[in-house]
Order: C-alpha cells, then structure tokens, then sequence
C-alpha cells in the first residue's frame, strides 16, 4: 500500500517518530510532501530515508510560511506539480493539517483532479468552534466534502467536526509517543529534593508563572524546559530561589527522556486565552488541544499534576492529579501530596505507563491508520449515515 501524506509547519518533528513505525509495516510505502518545516524535520527525513527504503519525503518550497503569518494554516507549497508530486497513484492521501489550512485546501483540489478516485483521509485536532474569517470557512466546508475520512485526536476534536457541519465518517486517532525512546529510567533513582518539571514554551497559556508560584508555595524545587517570551521572569524566580529554580534549554527526542527522569513530577498548569496572531480583530479561544508532553511523561513513569484546560484531563484519565486552571493554591496542594505520598507517586506512574501502553503508543496509532486506510483502499469510502469511530465495522458490512 502506498500513501502519500502531507505535513507543514516547523513544529513537525514529532510526526517523525510515525513515519518511522510506519515505514516498518510490511508492504507500506509512505511519500511525505513536506513545506516550511524545521532544520530538525530535515535532519529527520535524511535519517529515515537512510533507513527506510520506502520512505520518500519531499520537502517542497513554499509561498507562505508560518514565520510570516505567526500560524500553519496560512503555508501554502509553491506548487504542486509533476516534480513534486508522486508519479504512479497512491491508494491513500492522508492530511496532517486541520480542514481550514491553505495547504489542505492545495492537495485536496490538486489530487483531487490528478487522481480522482484515489480516497483522502485528514488529520484533526481543533477542539474550539471557532468561525474563521474569509475565505477559510469556505475552505474548511470543501475539504468537509472533499475527504472520506476525518481523523479527530480526542472526542472534542470530533465533536467540534460535528458542530461546524462536517457528517462524514470519523475514528478517533490521538498522538503517540515513541516508548523505545520515552522509558522508565534503568536506575530508579530520582532527585534528593522533590523536584517538580515543565517541559514546554514559556508563555502565558502554558501556566509558567502558575507554577513557579506554587512551587514556592510548596517548597519544592523547579526545573523548566524550554524557551519563551517568559523566560526573564524565569530567571528572576531563579535568582530569588538559588538552586531551586533551574531552566534548561530546549532539547531533542533523544535528550529529554534524562531530564524527565530527573523530576519526580511534570506539571502542565495551561490556563485558556484569546489568541489573535492570525487577525488582530479576531480572537481564537487557545486551548490545550492534547498535551503530547503528559504522554512522553508517564511513559517515563513521571507522575503528571494538570490543569483541567482543554483535552488535558482526556489524555490524563486516571493516571495524574488534575486541578481547576489558574488556581495556584490546588497546584501547589497536589504538589505537596505527590511530595508527602509516596504511595500516590507509585500508583499514579503505574497507571501513566499502563495508559501509555494501551492508548498513546506511535505503535497503536500506525495500527489504527493502517486498518483505516487499508479499509479504504480495499473497499472505497463507506456510505450512510454518519458514523463514529465505526467505518471499519461499514466496510466489513459492505464486502
């Protein structure tokens, strides 16, 4: 089977660990049509395409990027011709890109009229109903017509297709991690003093100056990673607190999983704002559409304390501590029971592995994509009524 996937934006590093799983399945062959993405991503492809003998990306220039417009949904490829794209059919399309995005709309419309039998399936994390400016509505009803199959990460993601008109077929796929990389330390050791994470941007939605308050509430020690607009209150909370307070700069896939193993808890206090970076006048409600930090945590057997913005408690369950957003006095209390409770700290990281094991595996997503367009392959796109997470069930009815 081949299937020949699109991905935009610098933030695509992680999409990397996928294409590797699935470059592994007998018989699959994954074209990955690349714009705008990090120096990272094309260190990335070069080694999977070392690798994998089936694997092709593409990395094609584009008209506009993210650096310019502050947001992936106005990149658009340069052009999308003979050169770029592949030379036989695929059997599958498959989007990683929400339904509004300029470049969803450029490969729907271009393979739509170069392969038009060919099925598309798409990518979807949008867990806000938010009514974009012109012309992205119109966009996004096309590409609700356009592909067979939507692919929410999380049930809000799926309910907010519901609500902005799409009726299609849909299966809920989350985000994965890599848990050959994303362990439990091989020395069981953790830190002498109670040292709380974050991993992440440091920026006011990320809840940064929540938790450096709470940490000081509960006299536990901090170790930040990341960069942001924040930092220098960072370094501020660092030089009031010497030795307590840590930041560390941003690190690969294969540098973080040491430092997860140095925290004995990784907090993601996100609060909710307004965000305006794609039109001044229009404000889109920023939530925290999964947390992919809170996977690669419990799979390291890090305990997680979380605020309840977004998909959060979703992908947490019942493996984490999870507070009311912006409430510094609950995060700093689940930090001193987490401190205080060993025996909660032990249960909390069994139940993360187990959750990882069972529902966030790069291993279980490619088997989802896998029966998903297989099925489409073999027996077209399903027809009826709407349905949710069942197309495999209305193929299997149809053959």
């Amino acid at each position: 089977m081949h299937v020949l996937t699109t991905v935009v934006g610098s933030r695509t590093e992680h999409w990397c660990d996928l294409f590797d799983v699935l470059c592994r399945r007998p018989g699959l062959r994954l074209t990955v049509l690349a714009a705008d993405v990090s120096p990272a991503t094309r260190r990335d492809f070069d080694r999977l395409s070392r690798r994998h003998p089936h694997f092709h990306p593409r990395v094609v220039a584009h008209r506009i990027g993210e650096g310019r417009s502050g947001h992936m949904a106005s990149v658009m490829f340069r052009r999308l011709g003979s050169a770029e794209l592949p030379g036989e059919p695929p059997d599958v399309v498959h989007l990683i890109g929400e339904a509004a995005y300029l470049s969803t709309w450029q490969v729907l419309r271009r393979c739509r009229r170069r392969w038009p039998g060919v099925p598309t399936t798409l990518y979807a994390a949008q867990n806000v109903v938010t009514r974009f400016p012109m012309p992205f509505p119109l966009l996004e009803q096309a590409a609700y017509r356009a592909v067979d199959v939507i692919l929410p990460i999380t049930p809000t993601a799926r309910d907010v297709l519901r609500a902005k008109g799409y009726r299609g077929a849909t299966r809920i796929v989350p985000l994965g991690v890599d848990t050959s990389r994303f362990r439990p330390p091989t020395d069981a050791g953790r830190p002498g003093r109670f040292t709380v994470g974050f991993v992440g941007r440091f920026e006011q939605h990320k809840g940064v100056l929540e938790l450096l308050r709470a940490a000081e509430i509960a006299d536990c020690d901090v170790l930040l990673v990341g960069d942001g607009s924040l930092t220098p209150d960072v370094d501020r909370a660092s030089r009031r607190r010497p030795g307590r307070v840590r930041r560390h700069a941003w690190v690969g896939h294969d540098d973080l999983p040491a430092l997860l193993g140095g925290m004995n808890a990784l907090a993601l206090p996100s609060v909710e704002v307004v965000q305006r970076n794609v039109l001044p006048w229009v404000g889109v409600p920023l939530r925290e559409q999964f947390g992919r930090v809170l996977v690669e945590a419990m799979a390291c057997g890090v305990p997680v304390v979380a605020s309840d913005v977004g998909e959060i408690p979703y992908v947490v369950g019942d493996a984490g501590l999870i507070f009311g957003a912006g409430d510094v006095a609950a995060l700093a209390d689940r930090l001193v029971r987490l401190r205080d409770e060993p025996g909660l700290a032990d249960d909390l990281s069994a139940r993360g592995l187990h959750r990882v094991g069972t529902e966030f595996t790069w291993e279980r997503v490619a088997d989802q994509l896998c029966e998903v367009w297989g099925a489409l392959s073999t027996h077209g796109a399903p027809t009826g009524p709407s349905a949710d997470d069942v197309p495999a069930a209305m193929w299997k009815a149809r053959a």
